[in-house]
């Protein structure tokens, strides 16, 4: 299906959470179906320093000021679903880590040793 994508953003200040939401519109050319995406931005601490893992969600809504209101409610277990993927990524590394015998002439952390985050990366 090919769609038209129009993108709004919201600021809210008093939002603490969510200051600025990004909802995309995706309409089918065919006018058969619209559907709401949700973008946010899960900052993540790694050895270089922050980075942001982008993180894309449905938001189930009848329009664009339904899908800024249900915003957080789709957001939050996406992210969450991200936080625990990065989690047990890390802990994989670190138990193999552990385990792996070093001999002379290897690195102490090969490239099994790093976490990619564009292993983590959905795109929706």
């Amino acid at each position: 299906m090919i769609y038209r994508k129009e993108e709004y953003v919201q600021h809210d200040d008093d939002d603490q959470q969510f200051p600025i939401k990004q909802v995309d519109v995706l309409d089918a050319i065919d006018g058969d179906a619209t559907r709401y995406i949700g973008r946010a931005a899960l900052n993540v601490q790694t050895a270089f320093g922050i980075e942001q893992l982008p993180v894309s969600f449905e938001i189930e809504a009848g329009s664009v000021q339904e899908a800024f209101v249900r915003y957080g409610e789709h957001a939050r277990p996406k992210i969450e679903q991200i936080k625990r993927q990065i989690q047990n990524r890390v802990e994989e590394v670190r138990r193999a880590a552990e385990n792996r015998i070093v001999t002379p002439g290897t690195a102490a952390l090969g490239g099994s040793g790093i976490v990619r985050l564009d292993d983590l990366r959905h795109d929706t």
